[in-house]
């Protein structure tokens, strides 16, 4: 793999959703004033959990991420919004201090800098601003327990950030017979991983086995300190990490928003999870509040 390996696999994730626009069928403006209207009527979602979702740098000072992260917090009840990438600490503080729940999407590798290694000639393309905008927007929002799902890259940072490691290149650094960096759909499923029995996500999707994507070519090394492994794929590569009940943060190295636009229910599961501890983490000022 060479220098474009990173971004060639963004770009096959999101060739891999296959989603064309999305099209409205609204076209005039009386019908623009009833939708509106009708909003403040329908008051179902007013007080939902707001999730931030971190994005990765697009064009000249541009953010983005997938749409399938979007949809899978609103089809869990939360309402996204989208972390425009900075490294200015006060504008992710002012935001993080409005948000309930936080998720860290996928995207480039992890500079090995930031856990004492020097890169290998099969490292991927790097951020550094994303790595910088990643790492401060995780420590806020760890530090004031948010709770944070961290997808792909997302599990990785995680990872490094709590003191942990990375290989930089499974097929260099740990061969296996698994392609980890798949050329199917997302919505394909094209290895096995095993849930932990006991663990916090086997609670949440169940234990034993899940047929899970994979568009990674790096993985946890060495777990950090406080974190434990979650779940595992076949070839011993560390497939999930959670530091429940210590701290409110798990994470997974598939794409399950890629399954939850196909309309899966089991990965549903996971944003609904995230939604639920961040309606908690929203309403403790108001207990405090209330019992003081």
């Amino acid at each position: 793999m060479g220098k474009n390996t990173a971004l060639w696999a963004i770009a096959l994730l999101l060739a891999s959703y296959n989603l064309r626009a999305q099209v409205s069928t609204v076209t005039n403006l009386t019908e623009i004033h009833k939708l509106t209207d009708s909003c403040f009527l329908n008051t179902d979602g007013d007080n939902a959990p707001v999730i931030g979702i971190s994005v990765w740098q697009y064009g000249r000072l541009g953010s983005a991420v997938s749409g399938t992260y979007i949809n899978a917090v609103i089809k869990a009840g939360g309402t996204p919004i989208l972390i425009p990438m900075t490294e200015n600490g006060a504008v992710i503080k002012n935001i993080v201090r409005q948000i309930d729940g936080l998720i860290l999407s996928g995207g480039e590798d992890v500079n090995p800098s930031f856990y004492g290694e020097e890169a290998i000639a099969e490292l991927g393309d790097v951020d550094s601003v994303r790595d910088v905008y990643d790492l401060m927007l995780l420590k806020m929002a760890a530090d004031k327990n948010i709770p944070i799902l961290g997808i792909c890259r997302g599990e990785q940072l995680i990872n490094v950030a709590f003191g942990g490691s990375l290989y930089q290149d499974i097929p260099a650094q740990h061969p296996s017979e698994i392609k980890h960096l798949q050329e199917e759909s997302s919505k394909i499923g094209t290895h096995d991983v095993s849930v932990v029995p006991g663990s916090a996500l086997g609670t949440i999707i169940g234990e034993g086995n899940f047929s899970v994507n994979s568009f990674h070519h790096q993985a946890v090394k060495q777990i950090a300190p406080g974190f434990r492994v979650s779940a595992w794929a076949t070839d011993s590569i560390v497939e999930a990490i959670e530091a429940l009940p210590e701290r409110n943060i798990l994470a997974v190295q598939w794409h399950p928003e890629g399954f939850v636009q196909d309309g899966d229910s089991v990965m549903l599961k996971l944003f609904r999870h995230l939604v639920q501890e961040a309606d908690i983490h929203k309403k403790q000022p108001l207990i405090q509040s209330e019992t003081q």
